[in-house]
């Protein structure tokens, strides 16, 4: 029986997409952060636009419509969604 290094499990761990997380919501528009790791969420991701359109219809609105994208620092991107 081998025995893993404790920073393997942290190496792969570094493999696996992060989870959109909203950083901001104003009624008119959604922010939504994604890590880029590995080039993942310079482009909005099919879990990225659901989770745009889940806060949007939350607040009344039936779609959300992408804007923008931007750095937020050295490895997250933020993507701003237009909700209609």
């Amino acid at each position: 029986m081998k025995i893993v290094p404790p920073f393997a499990a942290l190496l792969l761990s570094a493999c696996v997409p992060s989870e959109p997380t909203v950083t901001d919501y104003n009624g008119a528009s959604v922010k939504i952060a994604v890590t880029n790791f590995a080039g993942e969420g310079q482009k909005p991701s099919a879990a990225t636009d659901a989770e745009a359109l889940r806060i949007c219809t939350k607040g009344g609105k039936r779609t959300a419509e992408y804007a923008s994208s931007s750095w937020l620092n050295d490895i997250q991107f933020e993507h701003l969604y237009l909700c209609l």
